[in-house]
Order: structure tokens, then C-alpha cells, then sequence
């Protein structure tokens, strides 16, 4: 499970950088065509942070599970 994690992890990691690219090139293209993009809601970074807390902690979860038994 613990490699599953990992795997799982790299992949988030790279999607996240692939998505904050592509996010930035699409807010220059408009931002030359005069379009300016306000900022709002909550910010990427956090959005990973969390979905990194809620797979470690239900990894812990389960690591505690399997070791109770």
C-alpha cells in the first residue's frame, strides 16, 4: 500500500504542475486578448494541500486498521 501511495502521490504532483502551466498560458492568452481573470475562491496550492492531507490521513487510517488486527 505504502508504493501505492507513493505512485498515487507523484501522479498528483504532476498533474497539479500540468494543470498550474496550462492555467497560467490560458490567463496570458486572454490577458493579451484584454481579458483579465480575477483571482477568487480558493487558491490551487491549497487545494493540493488538502487532497495530500485527506490521502496521507486515510493511510493512516488504514495502516493503524490493518496493524489493530
Amino acid at each position: 500500500m505504502g508504493k501505492l501511495l507513493n505512485i498515487l502521490t507523484l501522479a498528483a504532483v504532476i498533474y497539479f504542475i500540468y494543470w498550474m502551466i496550462k492555467r497560467h498560458f490560458r490567463n496570458r492568452k486572454l490577458a493579451a486578448e484584454g481579458i483579465e481573470i480575477k483571482q477568487e475562491g480558493i487558491r490551487p496550492i491549497t487545494l493540493l494541500s488538502i487532497v495530500m492531507l485527506v490521502m496521507y490521513g486515510a493511510y493512516m487510517v488504514y495502516f493503524l486498521a490493518v496493524q489493530g488486527d
